[in-house]
């Protein structure tokens, strides 16, 4: 009994260091790609674009891919999508509200949580499939 107790705290104590890892490296990516950016830019015409151009944005999907798809890869597509997924909206939403005088970043944010949560989800969930398929081999969640 006592050795199942402490391979179960192992084994949550391992998926909370993942968990902040992962999300720790989520919010490195958006601060990376996003989150210095508060600059919007005057077009030709008048009308205001920005505050982010199409390269970040691309950069930011790509980083949140790698990362979902390690975790993923690691056999950690709950925690994972959890924590890089949770961890980009909020600090999205957070720089958004800040630099917002408007109130439309709560439309945003609203908009934002089902994507980003499908997006991640889904190379998080869809990762290992592809492993265990290209080896013949089926992994149990």
């Amino acid at each position: 009994m006592a050795n199942e107790g402490e391979s179960r705290a192992r084994r949550i104590g391992a998926s909370a260091r993942i968990g902040v890892i992962l999300a720790a490296s989520s919010f490195v990516n958006y601060a990376a790609w996003l989150g210095w950016d508060h600059e919007w830019d005057v077009e030709p015409d008048g009308s205001l674009s920005g505050p982010y151009q199409p390269w970040q944005v691309a950069g930011l999907v790509v980083g949140l891919g790698l990362l979902a798809g390690l975790a993923g890869r690691r056999g950690h597509p709950r925690i994972g999508t959890l924590g890089i997924a949770g961890v980009m909206w909020l600090s999205w939403s957070v720089n958004a509200a800040i630099s917002d005088d408007s109130g439309l970043w709560a439309v945003g944010a609203v908009m934002l949580l089902p994507a980003v949560f499908l997006g991640v989800g889904l190379v998080a969930f869809l990762t290992p499939l592809s492993k265990s398929s290209s080896h013949g081999v089926r992994r149990a969640e």
